[in-house]
């Protein structure tokens, strides 16, 4: 596989990576100082006077969310950190196939001695590498947190693992779905609207499923049904079978994307640059 390739994929990523993974890293560490300043008892107060349907939306019980450990959960779960998380996937799988049409290189790219679908190898492993390397980050700035700031009761960090590994599954899988939309456009801004307005239409499916009884099941029809870091992370019996369960879930569909994705591009004819 040619090594200008290899090359290439880690320069078109290399910046989103470090600015995504230290911006992680600073926000946890400061999430964590944030929610020492909350006392256990008025924390507890404030979740009690959470009207009864945010319940179903948390996905964990408020008893659960009443400790140390709930309160820096939350993290796995912030709107912040899902958005860069979002935003690498959207970036990355936007660019190895939409992105490179669009700047008028996939035929230079296409014209060296290769297999088409080595095109696409390189920066799918270099969006997974960094798929991984953001909830580390995360779990890094936790770690970082507790050991320089008091909370009230001690807190294993190992409890936050199955939260972060569940994170990069997630990742990992929204990556690849969007690489699948990339493989049969030609602009990447137009990839990165669809993946997003997918990933917006999931999210929404997911809270609907949990708020409405009756629409349980639309809850099936979205990859978000799977990412669930609160709970594997406060709730003990779900760290072992359902762990493996949501990320086999999010790992499959994720190869199975990228792999549909490789299918278009080796059949598909390429377009000029507009």
């Amino acid at each position: 596989m040619n090594a200008a390739i290899w090359k290439k994929a880690f320069t078109d990523a290399w910046l989103q990576l470090a600015v995504s993974s230290a911006l992680l890293l600073l926000f946890s560490w400061a999430f964590v100082w944030l929610m020492s300043m909350f006392k256990i008892g008025a924390w507890s107060s404030l979740l009690n006077l959470l009207p009864g349907f945010v319940q179903p939306m948390l996905g964990v019980p408020l008893a659960e969310l009443a400790t140390p450990t709930g309160q820096l959960s939350i993290l796995y779960v912030h709107a912040i950190v899902v958005l860069i998380c979002v935003g690498w996937a959207l970036g990355r799988g936007s660019a190895p196939i939409a992105g490179e049409i669009g700047h008028g290189t996939m035929d230079l790219l296409l014209s060296l001695p290769i297999w088409r679908i080595s095109v696409l190898v390189p920066p799918a492993v270099v969006a997974t590498l960094g798929a991984a390397v953001l909830p580390a980050s995360v779990w890094l700035g936790t770690a970082l947190g507790v050991a320089v700031v008091h909370l009230e009761t001690e807190v294993a960090l190992s409890v936050f693992l199955p939260g972060a590994v569940n994170l990069f599954a997630m990742t990992f899988c929204l990556t690849g779905i969007t690489t699948f939309i990339s493989s049969f456009n030609r602009d990447r801004w137009a990839t990165i609207g669809i993946a997003g307005g997918f990933y917006i239409v999931s999210l929404m499916l997911e809270l609907i499923g949990r708020l409405w009884e009756a629409g349980a099941w639309l809850k099936y029809l979205t990859f978000l049904s799977v990412f669930q870091p609160q709970q594997l992370i406060l709730v003990p019996e779900q760290t072992g079978y359902a762990a493996l369960r949501y990320n086999l879930v999010l790992l499959g569909l994720g190869l199975a994307a990228y792999a549909v994705a490789g299918l278009i591009l080796w059949h598909r004819d390429i377009p000029t640059a507009r």
